[in-house]
């Protein structure tokens, strides 16, 4: 008692000082403790301990109690498990000390220990790392969503990106022979693809790249997190090339698979390029001389009818073959103001001029757009007359982030 008191008195006299509303005891030692000093008060045997509370007074019985017996004879008191019979002793002297000098009434056990205490204050720390575990399971995707929640991605952005770049790989297995392996990089990729622009939005899909290698996922090999920082990287702007960093080193067959991912992914960016969501749902076919991809929408896609055929060079080349563009609304989606567009104006407002001078092809009609080449002719001689100029220029600047959105890079930075 005196060895106890000397090395917690002076701690235990600061806390009675300061006052407290409960005694709590837990861990093992503590609950066998309190179940010998229930046992004569015709507490069952088993019966739970968790918030029990024991009298001091009953805790220096069983105190005074265990004292006296040998290890034998303690090995048979009530309540007292057996493999701590030998440590009850010291364990009795201890906590009747320390009841008795804090001048407790009783004290409350607790059926928690040291272990659950820190995974309990693990919990409240980690609250909602714990909350994406339940949310996703696999490592592997939990680490990328957690990658792209640091960078502030846009959610709805990547996963509708994921959703259209998963439909094309689909429709094109027997093209590329992929395996699910590939699948599953290239949507990893495509939710990733813009975490860029938590750096900068100039060049953000080079800053992806360097993200996406630096930003810890965990569950993949080096050689996966390079693919997939690869992918993103060539999501925009200019196509792999064997003197990019990276790109060199990489076996020729990952090189292609790099090379079709990124061309799949690079039309399905283009085809959420307002990041309205609006296309609903993308069916490729095989037209034999080319291939038609038609675009269900919920809205106005003219944006992403722009920038799908301005980026598809490299599915062609995965293809094998051109690519023609088809849009067809929803049936169940109301419009409007159809019955008031001039015909041929379904598709492809805002950026007509752009596009009469930037892809020949739409401009020869080869693009369907819903109203034909003759709309996008007769918008554009619209347009050289100088009707509609200012209204177009408005437009545009709401509609392309890319080029006309001075105020949101400068959020950004």
């Amino acid at each position: 008692m005196r060895h106890v008191e000397a090395g917690l008195g002076a701690y235990l006299d600061q806390v009675a000082a300061a006052g407290f509303e409960r005694l709590v005891g837990t861990s093992g030692t503590i609950l066998s403790l309190g179940a010998v000093a229930l046992a004569p008060h015709g507490r069952p045997a088993g019966a739970a301990l968790r918030n029990q509370r024991v009298a001091a007074k009953q805790i220096h019985r069983a105190r005074k109690e265990l004292v006296e017996l040998d290890l034998q004879r303690r090995l048979r008191v009530p309540g007292l498990e057996p493999r701590r019979a030998d440590i009850a002793v010291a364990g009795a002297l201890l906590l009747d000390t320390i009841v008795r000098r804090l001048g407790a009434e009783d004290i409350t056990l607790c059926d928690l220990s040291l272990r659950e205490g820190l995974v309990l204050d693990y919990i409240e720390r980690h609250r909602k790392q714990i909350v994406q575990a339940e949310r996703y399971p696999d490592v592997r995707r939990r680490s990328v969503v957690e990658l792209g929640e640091r960078c502030n991605y846009w959610p709805d952005h990547a996963h509708q990106v994921a959703r259209l770049a998963l439909s094309l790989f689909e429709q094109t297995r027997g093209t590329h022979a992929l395996t699910d392996h590939e699948r599953e990089w290239l949507e990893y990729a495509a939710l990733l693809h813009d975490i860029g622009v938590h750096i900068s939005y100039e060049g953000h899909h080079k800053h992806s790249y360097y993200l996406i290698r630096n930003g810890d996922l965990r569950g993949f090999d080096p050689d996966e997190i390079e693919i997939l920082a690869l992918i993103a990287r060539y999501h925009r702007s200019a196509t792999p090339k064997r003197r990019h960093a990276g790109f060199a080193q990489l076996s020729k067959p990952r090189r292609r698979v790099v090379r079709t991912l990124s061309a799949i992914l690079r039309v399905a960016e283009s085809l959420d390029r307002s990041h309205a969501q609006t296309i609903t749902g993308v069916e490729l076919h095989d037209r034999g001389e080319d291939g038609l991809l038609q675009l269900r929408t919920a809205g106005d896609a003219e944006l992403e009818l722009w920038a799908a055929t301005r980026h598809a060079a490299p599915f062609e080349r995965v293809l094998g073959k051109p690519l023609r563009f088809e849009v067809s609304r929803d049936a169940h989606v109301e419009q409007p103001h159809e019955a008031a567009r001039v015909p041929g104006q379904a598709v492809r407002r805002r950026r007509d001029r752009r596009i009469g001078q930037d892809d020949p092809a739409v401009a020869a009609g080869e693009v369907a757009d819903g109203g034909g080449s003759s709309g996008v002719r007769h918008r554009m001689e619209l347009l050289r007359a100088g009707e509609g100029r200012d209204q177009e220029r408005q437009k545009e600047k709401r509609a392309h982030p890319d080029d006309v959105q001075p105020a949101a890079r400068h959020r950004l930075r």
